[in-house]
C-alpha cells in the first residue's frame, strides 16, 4: 500500500501505524551484509555489471558509516530505508538492481537468522564463562561441607563443590540445546523469494557461503511460512 501511492507523502499517523522501524532497527547491519552478499552473487551470475556492483557496494559501505537509523523513520521498514538509500546513492540504474531475485520475505528471514546466530553465540559465551567460574569455585571447595536436602529437609552430608557442579551440568545441557538451535538457524533462506523461488539464474549456495551459513533452507514454502527455527 505504501509503495503504491501515486503522489504526495503518506500521513504521519498512517506511516506510524504501518511502520516496523522501531522493531527492526536492530536488523540494519544484517540487512547490509545480506545485501552485499546478494549483490556479489548477482554479479558472479552475470546478472549485474561490475560497475553496477561497485556502485552498490560503495553505497552499502556508506550506509554503514552514515547514521541511517535517523533517516529510517521516513520509511515503512529498515529494508525499504536501506534500499532507498542505495538507489539515491548509486542511482536507479545500478541501485535499483540490488533487489533482483529477492523478496522482503527471504530478506527479513535472512536478517532474523543472522541476528539469531549472533544472539545464540553471545548467550553461549556467557554460559561458558559461568560454567568456568562454577568449575573454578568447585575446585576451591572440594572439602567444604554442605548439607543436601530432599523434600525441603536435611538429608545427607555433601560438599559445596558437588552442589556447584550440579549447576555446571545443567548449564552444559543448555549449551547442547543452544547448539541444536544454532544448527537449525544456520541455514540461508535467500533465494526462496516470496514463496516459490525464482526463475532467474541465482546461486543460493554462493550467498549462503558468503554469509557463513552451513547450507540453505531447501523448501521455499517451509522457509516463507515458518519462523520456528
Amino acid at each position: 500500500m505504501y509503495r503504491s501511492r501515486l503522489k504526495g507523502r503518506l500521513d504521519k499517523n498512517v506511516l506510524s501505524y504501518m511502520s516496523s522501524i522501531n522493531d527492526d532497527l536492530l536488523l540494519l547491519d544484517y540487512d547490509i551484509l545480506g545485501s552485499q552478499a546478494h549483490s556479489i552473487m548477482l554479479y558472479e551470475q552475470k546478472l549485474i555489471k561490475k560497475s553496477e556492483l561497485k556502485k552498490i557496494l560503495d553505497a552499502l559501505d556508506s550506509a554503514k558509516k552514515k547514521d541511517l537509523r535517523k533517516l529510517a523513520f521516513e520509511y515503512e521498514d529498515i529494508h525499504e530505508a536501506l534500499e532507498a538509500f542505495v538507489v539515491k546513492k548509486a542511482g536507479m540504474e545500478a541501485g535499483g538492481k540490488m533487489h533482483t531475485a529477492r523478496s522482503r520475505n527471504d530478506q527479513v528471514a535472512l536478517d532474523i537468522r543472522m541476528k539469531a546466530r549472533d544472539d545464540i553465540n553471545n548467550i553461549s559465551i556467557q554460559v561458558i564463562e559461568l560454567i568456568n567460574k562454577l568449575l573454578f569455585k568447585a575446585s576451591q571447595n572440594k572439602d567444604s561441607i554442605m548439607p543436601m536436602y530432599t523434600h525441603l529437609q536435611h538429608a545427607q552430608i555433601g560438599t559445596f563443590s558437588h552442589y556447584l557442579l550440579s549447576y555446571s551440568d545443567i548449564l552444559l545441557r543448555d549449551l547442547e540445546r543452544l547448539n541444536g538451535c544454532y544448527e537449525r538457524v544456520n541455514k540461508s533462506p535467500l533465494g526462496t523469494i516470496a514463496i516459490g523461488g525464482s526463475s532467474i539464474n541465482i546461486d543460493r549456495k554462493k550467498t549462503a557461503s558468503l554469509l557463513s551459513f552451513s547450507g540453505i533452507v531447501e523448501n521455499s514454502i517451509d522457509e516463507t511460512t515458518s519462523r520456528d527455527t
